[in-house]
């Protein structure tokens, strides 16, 4: 924790190396972003008290991260020697059955998901022998249970499940997650242009850490690639797609909804009117940028399209479909604990999520027109 203090990064970094008693940062830069997002809390969303404290824990948190995922690099040579083969990347817009998608495929003998509890604690390196079992669970799993049921309802988490791949680079600062909890347009437009090579390359060194002792084919999720789909496929030129799809009239006022209910935690005054339409924008804007990508870099062959409807009729058959794509072995063993999961985690398990499009200040037909591209 870090405490009282200002959002100052020399400050941050210095007790980060208390706290790990380590020293080197690594050699990606990270410096200008975390710099733009400080400056960022602190002049446009203003953060005071307890929510400034909350932030300077989750800029620390990451920079604990970075220097000991540096120092294990460093203490183990062989994680560098790790090739991260042709992996999977389910993509597409929030909320169109990605995470249900992403914890089926958890269960597939073949498949490997990156889970919450290696992602958050990552050193030292995880182990395929303790995968279940690992100290750290019960740590990851203590932080988890301070979310809120509403959270919950609209975004199920544990410590054992897979989650966003974001976690994988969130030590390199380029992370639109943190645009969900804080208004901070400055941050924002400079994830706009930033180059994510330095985050991609993050992603990879991570992967690599996870599968040194935890090998497995990659099956991995974050709505956001789209945003950067050019910078993926620069570090993954191998990797496949499972592109998912569902109406953007249900799709963004659901959106708004999680955001927004992670956006009134962390900011005093929050207006949902004015949060539709700005979320709404940058949806708009990463989905362009990921279908002109598509488009223009990536084969055909390597997109397997599903459709929100598909997968919630038979999600057996949707995983089945993936696998095909990936040419990863669906077994008998693996398709009953598929179904197993789909039974343990019925649709609306934690609670129904109720919004409107009306309540962020938005219209179905419109939006429905404003995505036919």
């Amino acid at each position: 924790m870090s405490g009282d203090g200002p959002l100052d990064r020399v400050r941050l970094e210095t007790l980060a190396r208390e706290q790990t008693d380590l020293d080197d940062m690594g050699d990606l830069p990270y410096v200008e972003p975390l710099d733009v997002l400080i400056d960022a809390l602190e002049r446009d969303a203003r953060v005071t008290g307890a929510i400034r404290a909350t932030a300077a824990d989750a800029v620390l948190a990451r920079l604990r991260k970075r220097l000991e995922l540096v120092a294990d690099r460093v203490r183990y040579p062989e994680i560098a020697d790790e090739t991260v083969f042709a992996p999977v990347f389910i993509v597409g817009l929030p909320r169109t059955g990605s995470t249900h998608l992403h914890g089926l495929l958890g269960e597939v003998s073949g498949a490997r998901t990156p889970r919450f509890w290696e992602m958050t604690l990552p050193s030292p390196p995880p182990e395929a022998a303790t995968a279940g079992n690992d100290a750290r669970i019960d740590a990851v799993q203590q932080l988890l249970s301070g979310a809120s049921p509403e959270l919950m309802a609209r975004h199920p988490m544990d410590a054992l499940r897979p989650e966003q791949c974001n976690m994988l680079y969130d030590w390199s600062f380029l992370d639109q997650t943190l645009l969900a909890t804080y208004d901070i347009p400055s941050y924002r437009h400079h994830l706009y242009d930033a180059d994510y090579a330095p985050a991609y390359e993050a992603h990879r060194r991570t992967l690599q850490h996870l599968q040194w002792r935890h090998p497995g084919r990659w099956v991995l999720k974050y709505p956001k690639h789209l945003f950067t789909l050019d910078r993926l496929l620069d570090t993954y030129p191998d990797a496949r797609f499972v592109w998912t799809h569902r109406d953007p009239a249900v799709v963004i006022p659901s959106a708004c909804s999680l955001t927004g209910l992670m956006r009134s935690g962390g900011m005093p005054g929050y207006d949902p009117l004015r949060h539709g339409p700005e979320w709404t924008t940058l949806e708009e804007l990463s989905l362009r940028r990921g279908l002109e990508v598509r488009d223009r870099l990536v084969d055909p062959a390597a997109v397997l399209d599903l459709h929100y409807a598909e997968l919630m009729a038979d999600p057996e058959a949707a995983v089945a479909a993936v696998c095909d794509h990936a040419g990863i072995a669906f077994d008998h063993d693996s398709r009953a604990a598929v179904r197993t999961f789909g039974e343990r985690h019925p649709r609306n398990a934690h609670g129904v999520h109720r919004y409107t499009a009306a309540d962020f200040g938005l219209d179905a037909d419109r939006l429905r027109r404003r995505f036919a591209f």
